[in-house]
């Protein structure tokens, strides 16, 4: 059993560095209160058995047999490359800038 009380409410203020008035160090206990009490509820529940929801759909990753694709070290092969390139330069794919020379 937890005991939720208004220093209790004063402590979890300070910590958040949260400044509260009186009503509301009042307002939020009773609110602690109830939070702790759903969650002592939901302790009780008998779960074994129950596997752990990591997704709510059942979702499985379609898998592949890796295969490996071998370009020949020519003009053609390379040019086979470069025409899925959306910008070329020196015979590369250009990619933006993502280091500024500042």
């Amino acid at each position: 059993m937890f005991t939720v009380n208004e220093d209790l409410t004063r402590k979890i203020a300070h910590l958040a560095r949260l400044h509260l008035t009186e009503d509301e160090v009042k307002t939020f206990t009773s609110q602690l209160r109830e939070i702790i009490n759903y969650i002592e509820l939901l302790e009780e529940v008998n779960v074994s058995g129950v596997k752990p929801l990591t997704h709510p759909f059942e979702l499985e990753t379609p898998m592949r047999e890796d295969k490996i694709s071998h370009y020949p070290k020519t003009n053609e092969g390379k040019s086979k490359i470069l025409d899925s390139a959306p910008e070329i330069l020196y015979d590369s794919f250009k990619v933006p800038s993502i280091i500024s020379g500042e």
